[in-house]
């Protein structure tokens, strides 16, 4: 059987508009969907920065929390641990999947960055010995996240406000993601995406207005001496 494995990154296109105070609607509900993980379906959820919430029958807490960083980017770790220890994430054979859908940007963001990284029983970071999603090997770049996972950077996939298409993962089957493990000791999953705010582009009214300095500071250093009007420019 041909195996396939791919983190899903968006469209890598490239656009820009206006900074925001927060990226995301804080409160606003999101879907996460999930396949074999270790049941299927989806639930909704509340984008709630620093709380656990239930998802897959009752089987996975879900705890969201937003890091800032410079620049006004943000990356948004969404980390996934089954309640019960003797519970893997998902079984060697399944074709697995989890994915975030609709979360809910509160202005226009480039998606920029992925990092990912996986859990045993306990809730210890499993250090990664081989690539899982064709990624570059490294500690966490995420203020505050220890440990280590796979991860790319250098993306500029503009998306509107609003809710954002699927941005998850999946492996087709389950036991690419071992590193040689057996799947019992498998049992989270932490999924990073760092957002940027994306570059304001002026209106036609702004850029009238800013035309209109402009002159005036033309006209400021024609009545003045040569060298304040190389300094005006």
């Amino acid at each position: 059987m041909q195996k396939k494995l791919i983190v899903t990154t968006a469209l890598l296109l490239g656009l820009a508009a206006p900074a925001h105070a927060s990226l995301f609607t804080l409160g606003a509900d999101f879907t996460v969907s999930y396949n074999n993980s270790p049941d299927s379906g989806s639930d909704t959820v509340t984008f709630s920065p620093g709380t656990t919430q239930l998802i897959d029958n009752g089987k996975v807490d879900l705890t969201i929390n937003v890091v800032p960083v410079g620049g006004g980017a943000e990356w948004v770790v969404l980390s996934y641990q089954t309640v019960s220890a003797s519970q893997p994430l998902s079984t060697a054979g399944e074709n697995w999947s989890m994915a975030p859908v609709g979360l809910p940007a509160a202005t226009p963001v480039n998606f920029i960055a992925d990092y990912t990284q996986w859990y045993g029983p306990d809730g210890a970071n499993i250090p990664q010995t081989g690539g899982i999603f064709g990624q570059t090997l490294m500690s966490s770049p995420i203020p505050g996240l220890t440990g280590s996972g796979e991860g790319s950077s250098g993306y500029k996939a503009p998306f509107p406000a609003g809710p954002l298409p699927s941005l998850g993962a999946f492996a087709d089957p389950f036991d690419i993601v071992l590193n040689g493990l057996p799947a019992t000791q498998v049992n989270g999953f932490t999924q990073a995406l760092e957002f940027a705010p994306q570059t304001a582009v002026p209106e036609l009214s702004t850029w009238a207005m800013m035309l209109a300095g402009f002159a005036g500071l033309g006209l400021l250093g024609w009545s003045g001496s040569r060298k304040t009007s190389a300094q005006a420019a």
